[in-house]
């Protein structure tokens, strides 16, 4: 299913990421999320189902890092499609450093690194994981709030900073909205988000 130069959706032929352009059209979401308290707007950019599903469950859980690769040149044909484009620094949320260690990478830092340069100061060391939190999969929406209160800090000044803060996936949004309340609380004036994929489910009344 997953080879370089095949499209993981068709087999048809591609010179780079995950998809052909007519399955990326048909997967790219750029859906805005409302709802979540933190953040001044959050987006999703592709659906959180196929090929990119199971390629992050087996960076996750297997520690399959073949899949770096693709996804992060996905990433960079959602930085081309998402058009928020001007921000002091972008930061991602970082993982916590035993489950670093154990994959030897860390996956939103890899995937978003080179893609997005563009829309601002890449400094993914500003914020950091200052307590290790069970995985959020399989939680429900308030168990993934508590798990992930107090998780993160800040380090470095933020103070007065438009920031674009990246994540791989976007289920319930409990991550993101704590990293977003901390990076707020050290005085950061704004903070949007940007994930690789997202459950649109979960939002739908």
């Amino acid at each position: 299913m997953f080879f370089a130069q095949s499209c993981a959706v068709c087999n048809a032929e591609t010179e780079s990421g995950v998809f052909c352009p007519v399955c990326r059209r048909s997967e790219l979401l750029l859906e805005a999320m409302p709802g979540l308290l933190n953040l001044d707007g959050a987006v999703m950019g592709y659906k959180y189902s196929g090929a990119l599903k199971e390629m992050l469950h087996k960076l996750k859980f297997e520690g399959e890092s073949k899949f770096l690769q693709p996804l992060a040149e996905e990433a960079v044909f959602l930085a081309q499609a998402y058009s928020e484009s001007c921000f002091d620094m972008v930061v991602s949320v970082p993982t916590d450093a035993a489950r670093r260690r154990q994959r030897g990478f860390d996956i939103p830092e890899s995937i978003f690194a080179g893609a997005l340069a563009v829309k601002g100061v890449w400094q993914p060391q500003v914020l950091t994981r200052i307590k290790a939190t069970a995985p959020q999969y399989g939680l429900a929406p308030d168990k993934r709030r508590s798990n992930v209160l107090g998780c993160f800090e800040v380090r470095g000044s933020v103070s007065g900073a438009k920031i674009l803060l990246v994540d791989d996936i976007l289920t319930t949004g409990a991550t993101l909205d704590e990293a977003a309340k901390t990076l707020k609380q050290a005085g950061a004036k704004s903070v949007y988000a940007l994930t690789l994929c997202g459950s649109l489910e979960n939002f739908k009344k």
